[in-house]
């Protein structure tokens, strides 16, 4: 009876000890949050984006200036983020693909984002991949995002999208 006794009390022991830590953790957590919420939010370089975030649409009435004060339209609501191309295979990047783009730029044709002969490895596979985001709206249309408003492949396939040619690695 004794032996039972004790294999209980020590089981309980652990329990408490657990449900302790537990507690313990959990009121850590709050005030680590809690502490968080109360510092002023820190932008990289000490400066608020004037852009969309990278998954919002990119509208020219969102890149009007804090200073305007006239009401805007509300932003429509996405219903879709898609992200080409389909399929990605890349290889590692070599030196001669690093120094060939530091001094000519990451792209030998940039409307249709065609790596430079240095930066294809033996199988053909790209060192670079230039990824566009679309957002399709609640009205039907597709739009750009943020990120990848202004990349020349990127405008180049909107309009395929947009006839329903084009389908993306990731709909999200």
């Amino acid at each position: 009876m004794r032996l039972r006794l004790r294999r209980w009390m020590r089981s309980d022991r652990t329990w408490w000890t657990l449900l302790a830590l537990t507690l313990v953790g959990v009121s850590a957590a709050y005030y680590l949050a809690h502490e968080a919420e109360k510092r002023e939010t820190e932008w990289v370089h000490g400066l608020q984006p004037k852009s969309p975030g990278p998954t919002e649409p990119f509208l020219p009435s969102a890149a009007a200036s804090p200073a305007d004060t006239t009401p805007s339209r509300p932003a429509p609501a996405v219903v879709e983020i898609v992200t080409t191309p389909v399929a990605v295979t890349v290889a590692a990047m070599t030196d001669a693909c690093r120094d060939i783009m530091q001094r000519r730029g990451p792209w030998k044709d940039a409307e249709a984002a065609v790596p430079w002969p240095a930066c294809v490895d033996t199988s053909g596979r790209p060192m670079v991949v230039q990824f566009c985001t679309y957002a399709r709206l609640a009205t039907g249309e597709w739009v750009h995002t943020g990120n990848t408003a202004d990349v020349p492949r990127c405008r180049a396939e909107l309009p395929l999208l947009r006839q329903g040619k084009g389908r993306g690695a990731a709909s999200r």
